[in-house]
């Protein structure tokens, strides 16, 4: 579902972040615009200590702390999202200048398919209108197997009854 960004998609969510910081009396520090980019290169879902891991192997100097400062901060302004599989870790991915999209997540192998269906967005703006509500946004997943652990798991099934 991620998209390339243009060089255009950058400046204009540099812009974007720009402001929001200025708006809480924050700057926009060489170091932010590094974490910025990073974000905006990565086009999965990711964690805050992969981002580190990527932006030093790819030669930028930036300090731990000041990712796990800077990524609350893309959350709101609404550049990227947490996003959590069923599991404990936080993971982030991007929001801006994407469509929304849902997930299926395999419980075994971890495997995150995304998807989007205007059928659950309907859904969410139907309930939301019956109870009032304004959507700020949704989250949907489906917890399962994927085909590939399905298979594995009946073969691993047809191996103990073999025995």
């Amino acid at each position: 579902m991620h998209n390339a960004y243009t060089d255009s998609d950058l400046r204009a969510a540099e812009g974007l972040f720009r402001e929001y910081l200025h708006g809480r009396g924050l700057r926009y520090t060489p170091e932010r615009r590094t974490v910025l980019h990073g974000v905006m290169e990565n086009h999965s879902h990711f964690e805050a200590e992969q981002l580190l891991l990527d932006l030093r192997a790819g030669g930028q100097r930036v300090a731990k702390a000041t990712i796990y400062r800077t990524l609350p901060l893309l959350v709101g302004c609404g550049i990227i999202k947490p996003v959590q599989f069923g599991d404990n870790q936080v993971r982030y991915e991007h929001t801006y200048g994407e469509k929304p999209h849902d997930h299926l997540v395999c419980r075994r192998c971890r495997r995150v398919i995304e998807f989007d269906s205007s059928a659950v967005a309907d859904l969410a703006a139907a309930v939301a209108r019956r109870h009032h509500f304004e959507i700020s946004s949704h989250r949907f997943q489906i917890l399962g197997l994927c085909s590939k652990c399905v298979e594995a798991s009946r073969q691993e099934q047809a191996d103990d009854n073999g025995r």
